[in-house]
């Protein structure tokens, strides 16, 4: 296999580096306080495309091709290929890095005993007809309490001829919250037969499925390539979901709200990324916050006020809020042990789901409240948070010319 970096990003991995062709793995920042119920995107390419971004930046694809790639938020973590399988010579793959560790490492399950929180499970699925003898396999992607099952380009006719054989599915597809198909010729009786044999919770579509039903449940059509589900989210009613293969189009006056807001936090990031631990935990004489304090004060409040609004849009995504006390007394860091480094990444985490999400902003005015907001109006709120990345970095800064402040 062929492992590719990014350049671009602080970490790199050298995981498997002997092997040759075909898996990308690049370094990607992670969180330890993942836990179930944090938003999954799923999102759809042109040329059957297919790619998945965890809450904590994680980065799947699925047969992108070179177009694709250059389309993609950033590089892939890892890249699904046609002889993926037989590259790892596994079927159970865990793509993990905890945090302050330096390498996001892809391993076989069976050498990550002790996998961290923020994790993502990769399985092969093979299924063989008892009677026929036919034979294909599917990938299991599994985050954040969400499994999705990829059809791996098999048409909905042949999973059908072989899974209707199975008494009972094996165990990796015992609760399937979304499936993922790229079939376009399959008829609205192929497509819930296909259903009701893998069970899945959403059935997502592409946009050459002509259908407004399956059975009696309406197919929801939405014309951007992003769709947002969570363990919560899969419960309840069966959803079918046709997404279009393009990127939700930001007015552009939001979008230069959104790059100066980015800009600010990016310029903040710089500045922590170069502070140890030690001097992220600096208690200042003069009674005022460390500098941990403020790094998480401004991710906690981007968090917060973004996941309010897309919250009242769409459920799926929770209303997060990892605010830290606000006086100094009170406050108690939620990572006492991470580098200067890891916060910026965490502050990065928070920017990439804020834009990935951006589409529940569509209709929206920019000078009036948002929905799920209790003041703020997107425009206000972009402004305030680059006003807000700005005051702390600047606080931050000064600290390092007080007299007590750690050389290391």
């Amino acid at each position: 296999m062929n492992i590719q970096f990014d350049p671009t990003r602080p970490m790199r991995s050298a995981f498997l580096s002997a092997m040759i062709p075909f898996v990308f793995l690049a370094a990607v920042p992670l969180s330890a306080n993942a836990d179930e119920g944090q938003p999954v995107a799923i999102r759809y390419w042109p040329a059957n495309g297919a790619s998945i971004e965890t809450m904590w930046n994680l980065h799947i694809a699925i047969e992108v091709d070179s177009d694709n790639r250059k389309s993609l938020p950033r590089l892939a973590d890892v890249e699904f290929v046609d002889d993926f399988w037989a590259a790892v010579e596994t079927d159970a793959l865990i793509l993990d890095r905890k945090p302050n560790e330096k390498e996001a490492e892809l391993k076989p399950a069976n050498e990550n005993t002790l996998p961290s929180s923020n994790a993502v499970r990769l399985s092969r699925v093979d299924l063989k007809s008892p009677g026929s003898g036919k034979s294909l396999s599917l990938n299991i992607i599994a985050v954040d309490g969400v499994t999705i099952a990829d059809s791996n380009k098999h048409s909905v006719a042949d999973l059908i001829a072989v899974l209707h054989e199975f008494k009972e599915l094996p165990k990796a597809m015992e609760s399937i919250d979304a499936f993922l198909t790229n079939d376009i010729a399959a008829d609205q009786a192929a497509f819930q037969s296909l259903q009701k044999l893998v069970k899945a919770r959403v059935m997502i579509l592409r946009q050459g499925v002509k259908f407004e039903k399956i059975g009696e449940v309406p197919v929801e059509s939405i014309g951007h390539n992003t769709f947002a589900v969570s363990k919560s989210s899969t419960k309840g009613k069966q959803r079918w979901i046709k997404l279009a293969e393009s990127s939700w189009p930001m007015d552009p006056q939001l979008g230069e709200l959104f790059a100066k807001k980015e800009a600010a936090a990016k310029a903040s990031r710089a500045m922590f990324a170069e502070l140890s631990s030690n001097q992220m935990n600096f208690k200042p004489a003069n009674g005022t916050h460390t500098p941990r304090w403020n790094a998480e004060h401004m991710m906690g409040r981007e968090l917060l006020f973004f996941s309010q609004i897309y919250h009242a849009v769409d459920p799926c995504i929770p209303i997060m809020d990892l605010n830290p006390k606000q006086k100094p007394g009170d406050y108690k860091a939620a990572h006492d042990d991470w580098s200067g480094l890891e916060e910026s990444m965490q502050m990065e985490r928070v920017e990439a789901f804020t834009r990935r999400f951006a589409y529940m902003l569509e209709g929206m005015d920019l000078n009036k409240k948002a929905k799920g907001s209790a003041f703020w109006s997107p425009q206000k709120l972009l402004k305030q948070m680059e006003a807000h990345y700005n005051e702390h970095t600047a606080n931050v800064v000064k600290k390092k010319d007080l007299p007590d402040w750690p050389k290391e």
